[in-house]
């Protein structure tokens, strides 16, 4: 009965753990929320724990209006600049799936607010 307790002890520890981690991981901008909704694809909907790519909003979903990228400014000679890198794709990046999260994809349709 004792090591009953300690394991739902250990249980609890480790589930604290994770959730404080993945707190961070979300406010710190390493993890994004990336939604599907309902769809012949995806019947249920589901929700992913993503690793986020650059530039990429918390809340995401194949929905969501992307506005267009500020026009670049045309240099004169030789310079170096890093090309637009194309991210993984969403499947590649996958931490872990989740249900349909019906408020995170109502999230991701929200306008971006520049600070």
């Amino acid at each position: 009965m004792r090591w009953i307790k300690r394991l739902f002890g250990l249980i609890l520890i480790v589930a604290i753990g994770v959730g404080l981690w993945v707190s961070f991981a979300l406010w710190s901008g390493l993890y994004s929320v990336y939604s599907y909704p309902p769809s012949t694809r995806h019947p249920q909907g589901t929700t992913l724990l993503v690793e986020r790519a650059e530039r990429e909003p918390m809340f995401n979903s194949p929905d969501r209006v992307i506005p267009p990228p500020p026009p670049r400014e045309k240099s004169v000679g030789l310079g170096f600049s890093s090309g637009s890198i194309r991210p993984k794709p969403v499947e590649k990046r996958t931490i872990v799936e989740l249900p349909y999260i019906e408020w995170a994809y109502k999230k991701s349709l929200e306008p971006e607010t520049l600070p």
